[in-house]
């Protein structure tokens, strides 16, 4: 099975967003637009395919869903008001509109019909937050192994019953299962607990070099930091001329380069034991996370 999330932004008919989010609630769907007038419902590709290739440019966002989303997959959604909810699909592509979508002018046309559950903002894990932000197309695979595993829990939890068969074999530890932005959350509070408040404006996408910028609440001392996940490799050389402190954490502990007076590398263990001893701190998502893999 895969893990998807999707944007729910026709960008043809109605602007009503709130409006167009209800009616996939209310007809159990989720999907993109691409409406083609005078076509009857189907579930076959190759008609819908012949009557809205001379009508669009492109309809590889239909084709996307078609080829890849089935019955088993999970798909991650928000509606405007930034309300998360996990889906579960229950029939694959088809295409369908209702006479209410034409009246309410409802561009949601290729579906996948799918239960629906809320999940409270302190559930989504960071990679599906992060998605949300992706420019491209409407639905995108999430590749993450550990959100896979962590979504199939949220729903096991939900139905309450073992829909999934939940493996964790593959996480050794808690840093296993912790995505790229989780990771990065857990140095950023561990910091604040030593000191460091981190200057909130320094958190942006484009920073290449450095996560964030730190400063002393006691000396003013200011602090870059550099947080890396899985096998990217941090080279302690390339930060050690640096005129400041720096504080570097790979997850694995791959570090390349010498000793530097500036530079400290965080341990693993002292990152683990503090989420373990103060887990009241962090969102729900890394309470579950630490109790399908345990504190090691």
């Amino acid at each position: 099975m895969n893990l998807f999330r999707i944007h729910i932004r026709p960008h043809g008919g109605t602007d009503n967003m709130a409006a167009t989010f209800q009616y996939c609630l209310d007809n159990r769907v989720l999907g993109v637009g691409w409406r083609v007038e005078g076509l009857a419902n189907t579930d076959d590709w190759e008609d819908y395919e012949q009557a809205a290739a001379p009508v669009y440019q492109s309809i590889e966002q239909p084709r996307y869903i078609c080829r890849n989303v089935v019955p088993g997959d999970l798909v991650w959604t928000r509606d405007p008001k930034g309300q998360y909810y996990l889906a579960r699909v229950t029939m694959s592509w088809r295409y369908r509109t209702t006479p209410e979508a034409w009246e309410m002018d409802i561009d949601i046309a290729n579906v996948f019909h799918c239960d629906f559950c809320e999940v409270a903002l302190d559930e989504v894990p960071g990679t599906v937050v992060s998605h949300f932000g992706l420019r491209g197309r409407s639905i995108q695979r999430i590749h993450d192994r550990g959100t896979l595993v962590y979504s199939q829990f949220l729903w096991n939890r939900f139905a309450d019953q073992q829909v999934y068969e939940v493996d964790v074999a593959d996480f050794p530890d808690i840093f296993a299962m912790l995505d790229a932005e989780e990771t990065e959350d857990l140095v950023f509070l561990y910091l604040q607990s030593q000191g460091w408040y981190v200057v909130p404006n320094s958190r942006k996408g484009n920073t290449l070099r450095f996560e964030f910028m730190l400063t002393h609440s006691e000396t003013g001392e200011k602090a870059l930091t550099q947080v890396k996940t899985g096998n990217v490799r941090l080279n302690v050389d390339c930060y050690a001329n640096d005129s400041q402190r720096i504080f570097l954490f790979q997850s694995n502990e791959k570090y390349d380069g010498q000793r530097a007076d500036n530079v400290e590398c965080i341990s693993r263990r002292e990152l683990a034991d503090f989420l373990c001893d103060r887990v009241c701190l962090f969102p729900e998502s890394f309470r579950t996370k630490l109790n399908l893999v345990g504190c090691r």
